[in-house]
């Protein structure tokens, strides 16, 4: 998948599902952490969309007990920018290491329901502009549209179709390649999808498509084969939650019981 590649606020500001991220109208302070930027390894275009920009430009904040903030993103999935600041801070033996904003919304203090909630109407509101933008010919939405859909495991056959559309573009993206392996692999087509990842790790090696390779390995059969590759994953400076899966996948390699139905690292 791209690089990216996007799985809990004292007051909150009102939360419009589709206004708030197309707009991304001032809610709360936003720090230097805060400023936008090009996360997505998205197939090459002529010009990305500024709405769809904004629209990837996603990040969350945690915060320990002692009160430190840990930044991250620009990610290009909600949970995953949730996760990887609660991984930060526990990477840095923060206890109490609980997320405090959702993009521009802050949690801190709301139940889980209404956490979820947000969540859930920033998830929705990005896939609704990903397909409304994929569909005008923006292959870096359909990209990461398609990337969301293996992740999920739903929608398979459309996500398929649309990263083969971005293949169409730049056939040798490693992240649409990526994006296109994952599919493969989600849908059991192991021998495909070990080619496929074999492209994008010879054009761009990330911790993530190591990973990816490594899963598909470990589907396979190739025992050994997969150990190697997390472990290269692991050199390959992989973010916080991807660290924690993969020693999680090699752990579970020593003791022998690894079930090929686990969920890839970096999802």
């Amino acid at each position: 998948m791209p690089d990216f590649r996007p799985f809990d606020i004292r007051s909150i500001c009102p939360f419009l599902a589709g206004a708030l991220l197309l707009g991304l109208a001032a809610c709360g302070n936003t720090a230097p952490n805060w400023e936008p930027q090009d996360m997505i390894a998205a197939p090459t275009q002529a010009k990305v969309d500024d709405r769809y920009r904004a629209m990837m430009d996603f990040k969350a904040l945690s915060r320990d007990a002692r009160g430190k903030e840990y930044a991250a993103g620009p990610s290009a999935t909600v949970l995953g920018a949730v996760e990887e600041s609660v991984a930060l801070c526990q990477d840095q033996s923060g206890q109490g290491c609980k997320a405090v904003r959702v993009g521009l919304t802050w949690v801190d203090g709301l139940d889980q329901d209404t956490i979820q909630s947000v969540m859930k109407s920033y998830r929705d509101t990005m896939t609704a502009e990903a397909y409304q933008a994929a569909r005008q010919g923006n292959m870096g939405a359909a990209n990461w549209l398609a990337y969301h859909y293996a992740v999920r495991g739903e929608n398979l056959k459309e996500a398929e179709k649309l990263a083969k559309q971005a293949l169409q573009v730049a056939p040798d993206d490693p992240g649409a390649l990526d994006t296109y392996g994952l599919i493969l692999y989600k849908q059991e087509r192991y021998a495909e999808a070990e080619e496929v990842f074999i492209r994008a790790n010879k054009a761009m090696p990330t911790a993530e498509h190591i990973a990816h390779f490594a899963d598909n390995a470990l589907a396979m059969g190739k025992t050994e084969m997969a150990r190697a590759a997390y472990q290269r994953a692991m050199q390959a400076g992989p973010s916080a939650v991807l660290s924690q899966e993969i020693q999680k996948r090699l752990l579970a390699l020593d003791l022998g019981g690894v079930s090929n139905g686990q969920q890839a690292p970096g999802q």
